[in-house]
């Protein structure tokens, strides 16, 4: 165990020899300021900057300095990123969506009639896919969900927590009375 202790100090410390003796010094500051990274505007039309006879590959250092564009030369156009950038398209797209056997020839927006013959106060579901249940609490089975604006029948008072309804088909069950309003939602 003393053996691998002196190892990896005697590691440690020639790292750090190597780094205090070869690590001094302004590594970035060595590079040559011309090829210093740009940004693509910057480059955009520099051969229309250049002097005449001058080759843009091979640039001296007064044409390497930035220098103010000749307000005689048109700006180079910029290219917005929403034009850059490709539409998405979907590889593999599934089979066409089908309505559920119950929803079959309804469309999502229209709202379901009051119940017929009904005889309690008509509420207006007001959540987007609300379940209601065989009983008044979460953990009783689910007879069916309703859409937003579906109308129901309050059976019982509707200013409970669980509100005992009758649905435009003829269902009985509970539903969350936070999810039922007597004004019909937009």
């Amino acid at each position: 165990m003393t053996r691998l202790f002196a190892f990896m100090t005697a590691t440690l410390v020639a790292l750090y020899l190597v780094m205090t003796i070869y690590g001094a010094g302004d590594l970035r500051g060595a590079r040559d300021p011309v090829a210093a990274p740009r940004p693509a505007a910057q480059d955009a039309g520099r051969e229309a900057l250049m002097p005449a006879g001058q080759d843009a590959a091979q640039p001296d250092a007064a044409a390497a300095r930035p220098t103010d564009p000749d307000p005689a030369q048109p700006a180079p156009e910029i290219v917005q990123t929403t034009a850059q950038t490709p539409q998405r398209v979907q590889e593999f797209p599934g089979p066409p969506l089908r309505p559920s056997p119950e929803y079959v020839g309804q469309t999502p927006d229209e709202a379901a009639p009051p119940p017929q013959g009904a005889q309690g106060p008509i509420l207006y579901v007001t959540g987007s896919s609300v379940n209601f249940r065989a009983g008044p609490s979460t953990g009783d089975r689910v007879i069916g969900a309703l859409g937003q604006g579906d109308a129901v029948e309050a059976l019982g008072p509707t200013d409970a927590a669980w509100v005992h309804i009758r649905d435009t088909a003829g269902r009985i069950g509970y539903m969350s009375g936070q999810f039922l309003s007597p004004a019909q939602p937009d």
